[in-house]
């Protein structure tokens, strides 16, 4: 619209001016920066399309910007002989209306292409100086007086987008960050569950066709690692395992910490079932084997089960369960080759799950984990004294979901594997994801109780907004051991917000 409304002044000051002045020059100058600013809104129609396809590639991005700045320039350029060349001419009437012009289309450009410093500062100098120049060498008090006026905007114009350009390229630079981190493990600085869904979608497309592979990884034996040498330890491991996944990868593979000792490695590129099985072994052969974890060293294997896509209608909730049926006989046939019994993991891996029927009977044990010296059940209780309960949920002290929470998979749909670690946050709406990543990473470092709002989706699709409590509790010497969470439906009351918000502004 910016560029329209300019197309149409400058064609209505020019040909007045030109029907005033019947300067040839003028009218030459008019007729070129008709021609460029016709090819800036065809490239700016062009580019719309572009823009709307969420597909487009870069080159075409880049090729796109590119030509934008070649017809910006040239208007800019045109625009400024224009003006310059009315001055050149006896002052008169009809030249008042082509000095507001170029102070408009210097304002204009300086607040609607402040974000492309490349483009904006070249056009504002081929606007302004020209004119400026012209009527400081015309010797005229009050033609001195403008020009000064017009450097003096110029000087201006380049200062605001500037200070605009820094100061949005600031925000966008934290925006960028945020949704990075909600895509990264905190521990490990691996993908999480975000960015795993974020790779299937991307690759996992009809004209790649079985080009797409999960290594479903998991740890032999973890939980003694961390019962014998403490969680530090055990973190120091899980480190080293995330090392070494990624120096195993193939360029372009995708690795991800779902949560615990589970991991998950795209392999983007297989051509076949053997180069999948080449892979799975390449990923064995590097996690089994010793780490030396500070004075420690931990003896360590890994079982690692593989699935393809191979047809279109295929999910990445599929590849994974279909990977973890795998992955859970390779353990069991390796206990089984060394004694031991094999043990049924399954896929839903409830580690201290809550017992939700307990906690509403209020039948904790509030000994050795406390909150003001309540129960868990006290606890949901005094959260949930605004509303009804639509889930209740616990989190380790590092904010990470470890523990089930049937509620919670009852009003999403989400299965234990889509919830944990930080796959909860793909039930929450999109626009509200990184805020309430960045609110729970703030809560998680200051150790406070925490009260938000967000829109979460139920298992029939729709979203709803929910108010979000949650309170760490602590062990009688103050350190945190977990936080409890509970989630109230508050729709109905923000829909009424909104109407009478909406109301309010109408009258």
């Amino acid at each position: 619209m910016p560029a329209v409304i300019m197309t149409l002044l400058f064609l209505i000051v020019g040909a007045l001016s030109v029907r005033a002045s019947q300067d040839i020059a003028l009218a030459s100058l008019v007729a070129m920066g008709a021609c460029a600013s016709v090819a800036r809104l065809v490239v700016l129609i062009r580019g719309r399309r572009l823009c709307n396809n969420t597909k487009m590639p870069l080159v075409s991005a880049q090729r796109f910007e590119r030509q934008f700045a070649l017809t910006y320039w040239a208007f800019a350029a045109v625009f400024g002989l224009f003006a310059a060349r009315s001055y050149m001419l006896p002052p008169a009437e009809w030249q008042m209306p082509i000095g507001i012009l170029v102070v408009g289309y210097a304002a204009g450009a300086a607040s609607t292409v402040a974000m492309r410093p490349y483009i904006v500062v070249p056009s504002l100098i081929f606007a302004v100086t020209p004119p400026a120049a012209t009527l400081l060498f015309r010797g005229d008090v009050n033609a001195s007086v403008s020009s000064l006026c017009l450097f003096a905007l110029l000087t201006g114009g380049l200062r605001s987008a500037r200070q605009r350009y820094r100061s949005q390229s600031a925000k966008a630079t934290t925006r960028h960050a945020f949704a990075r981190q909600v895509k990264t493990d905190h521990l490990t600085g691996l993908g999480n569950r975000l960015a795993l869904a974020e790779a299937f979608e991307t690759n996992a497309r009809p004209e790649r066709h079985g080009r797409v592979a999960f290594h479903y990884v998991d740890l032999d034996d973890f939980k003694p690692v961390n019962d014998r040498l403490g969680h530090q330890v055990g973190d120091s491991l899980l480190c080293l395992v995330a090392d070494r996944l990624r120096a195993c990868s193939n360029p372009g593979d995708v690795v991800v910490r779902l949560g615990g000792d589970e991991f998950v490695v795209v392999q983007i590129n297989s051509d076949s079932d053997l180069e999948v099985e080449r892979q799975r072994l390449r990923i064995e052969q590097a996690l089994n084997g010793s780490y030396v974890l500070e004075s420690h060293s931990v003896n360590c294997a890994a079982s690692v089960g593989s699935s393809r896509y191979t047809r279109n209608n295929q999910t990445m909730n599929c590849l994974l369960v279909a990977a973890d049926e795998v992955l859970r006989r390779r353990k069991a046939e390796r206990k089984s080759r060394n004694g031991s019994p094999p043990v049924d993991t399954g896929s839903l891996k409830q580690r201290d799950a809550i017992d939700h029927a307990s906690v509403a009977e209020g039948r904790t044990d509030s000994d050795s984990v406390t909150h003001e010296m309540l129960s868990d059940g006290e606890v949901y209780e005094r959260l949930a004294v605004t509303g009804i309960a639509a889930t209740t949920w616990e989190s380790a002290p590092d904010g990470l979901i470890e523990t089930d929470s049937p509620s919670w998979r009852t009003y999403t749909g989400q299965s234990y594997d889509d919830w944990k670690g930080y796959g909860w946050l793909t039930a929450i709406h999109p626009d509200d994801r990184v805020a309430t990543m960045e609110k729970w990473r703030e809560t998680v470092h200051d150790q406070q109780a925490v009260n938000a709002e967000y829109r979460l989706r139920g298992k029939n699709g729709q979203y709803r907004w929910m108010s979000v409590h949650a309170v760490p509790m602590r062990a009688k010497d103050g350190r945190i051991v977990r936080w409890l969470g509970i989630n109230i439906d508050i729709d109905d009351r923000k829909q009424l917000e909104i109407t009478q918000n909406i109301e309010n502004f109408l009258t």
